[in-house]
């Protein structure tokens, strides 16, 4: 396993599974896993079935160990996961996706666990509501840009900062077991979040340390301390230790 620390951004090369059970000090899970419809991953074959293996051995466990997790689990396999305490949802008025009932211009937002404190408030700039909307313009940025191309499917970066906006607190600690290329830890560099990502491809691994290096660069202000490697937490730990015995 490898691991690379930029600035406050701790990332690692490995089966989240594997690294998971040592860490602690993780406020909140903001992750987009594979969706199980045959995209066409390196290093994973995104097939229902595996889909189904990850909920099991990664999804739920989290939701156990972690007292926050926001899940965008795509609406074709929504059924795969637990029953959430809430589901919100992320909306767009143009037409870049479509789906089984035409322009696909929404997706569900799985919530498990406690809201961030306050009421009716604004929460790092966007409103404390269950629907996150984009309108006009490039919409949710389905258009990958040049560093982005070498993931098979990434999220858009508008998307991921709207959620860990939303979902989290300044300063808090962001975990993404299915980091991808990065795009969660952009947003926490752009929004004062320290990072915890885990990614199984070397390529896109590597495209991650790439843009969440660019992105703390660019990030005005004040800049956090590095976070020091996460102790192991021995609730978190006995939860995934079955699993990775397997």
């Amino acid at each position: 396993m490898r691991t690379e620390r930029i600035g406050d951004a701790t990332l690692y090369l490995g089966d989240c599974r594997d690294v998971l059970p040592g860490l602690s000090g993780v406020d909140a899970v903001v992750t987009d896993p594979p969706y199980g419809i045959g995209f066409d991953y390196l290093s994973y074959a995104d097939t229902q079935e595996n889909l189904a293996a990850l909920v099991a051995s990664i999804i739920r466990p989290a939701i156990q160990a972690f007292d926050r997790v926001i899940v965008t689990p795509g609406q074709t396999q929504l059924w795969l996961y637990p029953p959430a305490d809430w589901v919100a949802s992320v909306c767009w008025d143009t037409t870049a996706t479509f789906g089984h009932c035409g322009y696909s211009q929404w997706m569900p937002v799985l919530v498990y666990g406690a809201d961030v404190p306050g009421f009716g408030r604004v929460a790092s700039g966007r409103l404390k509501s269950d629907v996150i909307r984009f309108s006009g313009g490039a919409g949710v940025g389905f258009q990958r840009n040049a560093v982005e191309k070498a993931h098979t499917c990434p999220k858009p970066e508008n998307v991921m900062h709207a959620l860990v906006a939303r979902f989290s607190d300044e300063n808090e600690t962001i975990l993404d077991p299915f980091m991808g290329s990065g795009t969660t830890g952009v947003a926490c560099a752009r929004l004062g979040r320290s990072f915890i990502g885990i990614e199984i491809e070397p390529r896109y691994f590597d495209i991650a340390c790439r843009r969440i290096e660019q992105a703390q660069r660019q990030r005005d202000l004040f800049v956090h301390a590095p976070v020091p490697e996460p102790p192991e937490d021995a609730r978190i730990r006995d939860l995934f230790a079955p699993l990775a015995a397997d």
